[in-house]
């Protein structure tokens, strides 16, 4: 037995009620007039298109991360090298944070996506991975080369270096 189907009433688009239309009375909504639409665009009557932002320098979110992990590798062996910062405990929680919120990421393609987007926040930028976001991203970029979780933050910074 067929089901027997209509489709919905059209309602006629004359018959929609407008922002723009006046409502009755004359009063504009919330008592603020609506200012003509000369008045909102900049001189010349158009807007201009905005760029939209990019990596810095041609840097791709791929490559941002790979230089990234180099560095965090390297200043984790040599604790000389290290940034003051990453001792703070406030540092490690929001490491440890963020990169809960990357463990469901399970290839390096979505991964640097979702750095992709970051770039909106942190400039991705080649240079020393200092921020919270961007050591978090460097452990889960070098854990998905290897298939190897790496510990907590307090934990990868107390450990003795590797030689």
């Amino acid at each position: 037995m067929l089901i027997g189907s209509r489709p919905p009433e059209a309602v006629p688009v004359d018959g929609l009620h407008h922002p723009s239309t006046p409502r009755l009375g004359g009063d504009p909504p919330n008592g603020i007039a609506a200012q003509p639409p000369e008045v909102l665009l900049p001189p010349g009557g158009s807007l201009a298109s905005a760029p939209a932002p990019v990596p810095a320098r041609g840097v791709t979110p791929k490559r941002a991360l790979a230089l990234d992990a180099l560095r965090l590798m390297r200043d984790l062996r040599d604790p000389a090298r290290r940034p003051d910062r990453w001792g703070d405990p406030a540092f490690a929680r929001q490491t440890d944070q963020i990169r809960r919120h990357l463990g469901p990421l399970h290839s390096r393609r979505t991964l640097a996506a979702s750095f992709g987007r970051e770039a909106f926040q942190v400039a991705i930028e080649p240079g020393e991975p200092v921020s919270p976001i961007r050591v978090a991203y460097a452990i889960r970029w070098l854990e998905l080369r290897d298939g190897v979780d790496r510990a907590g933050w307090s934990v990868l910074i107390e450990a003795p270096p590797r030689r």
